[in-house]
């Protein structure tokens, strides 16, 4: 090869080289693939050809236009129907930095809240929560990082009923499982205790939450006692997501001890399949 041609070469490699490195620059260096924002609730429809999304370890939500129109409806929707609530559950990757007071998850949710609230819905009718993700996160935005769940909402006299059982989160709290389940039903009355704990624990942050998990005793104690502690690990996540420090709550599993009824009977076995929380 000739000096000339060499040359020719040379320049070519290195044009070729400066469009490749700003086109990544340009792409932002991420491998997300932003999905369709998309919310269905009865016959109600909610759908846009772009996500919302949040910058790695941020709160602050990028919304497009049109997907900041279908929040509006979204928002309208729960203002026109008072029977309706809408859970808003916020993800986040452990790696993600974050020195809030609850977690980045739940503040992702409530960025969307406060949106929805500007719109137009009523506040109560929106619950906010978060939710850690399993690996690490690929890129610099997470998209569509809040589930959209609507639920019918409580009935009046229901809703006293939560307040009267759970009228102090001084009072150990017991969550309750189907035969063989580690993972509760999110009931109302469970959302509220969760938020009446973390109201707690951030204003006495000395205190523990000691999480225990039980079970009847339907197959062998080697299943049970990892059930009982399947059951505790999961509620205590359950905190955790809410907003509670990991410091700040402890879980153990104790199998098929303890019993509150007799396991000969399913009503005995409903009373022992169950979680405690208590604080210490």
């Amino acid at each position: 090869m000739n000096n000339t041609a060499l040359g020719i070469f040379s320049a070519l490699f290195i044009l070729i080289g400066s469009w490749v490195l700003s086109l990544t620059n340009f792409c932002g260096g991420t491998t997300d693939a932003p999905a369709h924002f998309s919310f269905t609730d009865g016959a109600f429809k909610s759908k846009s050809v772009d996500a919302f999304s949040f910058e790695k370890d941020g709160s602050f939500a990028t919304i497009p236009a049109a997907t900041n129109g279908e929040l509006k409806k979204v928002a309208a929707h729960f203002k026109s129907n008072e029977n309706r609530t809408l859970n808003l559950v916020g993800s986040y990757y452990a790696t993600e930095k974050y020195t809030g007071e609850t977690n980045l998850g739940k503040e992702r949710a409530e960025a969307i809240k406060e949106k929805l609230i500007k719109y137009g819905t009523p506040a109560d009718r929106i619950i906010t929560s978060g939710k850690e993700l399993a690996g690490v996160l690929e890129g610099t935005r997470v998209y569509n990082a809040v589930a959209f769940e609507g639920n019918e909402k409580v009935a009046i006299e229901d809703e006293a009923k939560v307040e009267e059982k759970v009228f102090s989160v001084l009072d150990p709290y017991t969550v309750r499982f189907e035969t063989g389940v580690a993972k509760p039903e999110m009931t109302n009355e469970l959302r509220n205790y969760l938020d009446l704990a973390l109201t707690y624990i951030k204003e006495n942050p000395e205190k523990i939450l000691m999480v225990t998990g039980y079970t009847d005793n339907t197959g062998d104690a080697k299943s049970n006692q990892r059930l009982s502690e399947k059951r505790a690990g999961i509620v205590r996540r359950l905190l955790r997501d809410n907003g509670v420090k990991s410091e700040q709550v402890k879980y153990q599993g104790k199998g098929e001890a303890n019993e509150l009824g007799a396991n000969d009977t399913e009503e005995g076995r409903a009373l022992n399949r169950r979680v405690e929380i208590m604080i210490e």
